[in-house]
């Protein structure tokens, strides 16, 4: 069992030594004892690393000419490009979804063992962020089009005509507590797009326009 577990150390210690990033100050300086004829023990004591690192680093310039470190990789996506853009689309056709109920769609469609947070991530790099959706009553296609043409009827007034017009404004208090919060993913700016409206009919509890 004692001789199992040297070996185990044995073995994550040559790992280790293998897999640790050495400084460029090192390299080079192993590199240029190397080139005086010194032996890679010797070379090891100097710069106080291990027979094998040197010998490590001896090749590596054998093959490159240089000690110098190359850029690592990093770690590997979670998604592709492909899925990611699935799960944009996603919730761009629904955005009142959550990212629990698509992350399991996305487990069921690709095999992939996803958390919610890396779905929240993905949907933060295209621009996406859970907001409330804004609570506008309900309007028909019929609804939309009246304000717009009213709309397009003062378009061309003069300023004179604007000088004799006063704007007001009004605020609903409810009766009977809160309408409540509904969260969409939407991208900045288009809070008021229909799919990231809340719909609202009128009396729903009991309210007070002032």
């Amino acid at each position: 069992m004692q001789e199992i577990l040297r070996q185990s150390i044995i073995c994550i210690v040559a790992w280790v030594e293998k897999n640790r990033k050495i400084s460029n100050g090192i390299g080079e300086l192993t590199i240029c004892h190397w080139k005086r004829g010194s032996s890679e023990r010797k070379i090891g004591e100097i710069v106080n690393v291990s027979k094998s690192t040197v010998y490590n680093i001896i090749s590596k310039y054998k093959k490159t000419k240089s000690v110098k470190n190359r850029p690592r990789t990093g770690r590997p996506r979670c998604f592709t490009e492909r899925e990611e853009r699935w799960i944009v689309r996603k919730v761009i056709c629904n955005p009142k979804t959550n990212a629990v109920k698509l992350t399991s769609k996305t487990q069921q469609s690709f095999n992939e063992s996803a958390k919610p947070e890396m779905v929240r991530n993905i949907l933060r790099k295209y621009n996406f962020h859970g907001r409330v959706a804004r609570r506008k009553p309900f309007l028909s296609k019929a609804h939309r089009r009246a304000p717009l043409e009213f709309a397009k009827s003062y378009i061309k007034k003069p300023p004179e005509f604007w000088n004799s017009v006063l704007f007001v404004d009004e605020s609903k208090y409810n009766v009977n507590g809160s309408d409540g919060k509904q969260m969409v993913w939407r991208k900045p700016n288009s809070e008021l797009e229909m799919k990231n409206l809340t719909p609202s009919v009128k009396h729903g509890g009991g309210s007070q326009m002032v």
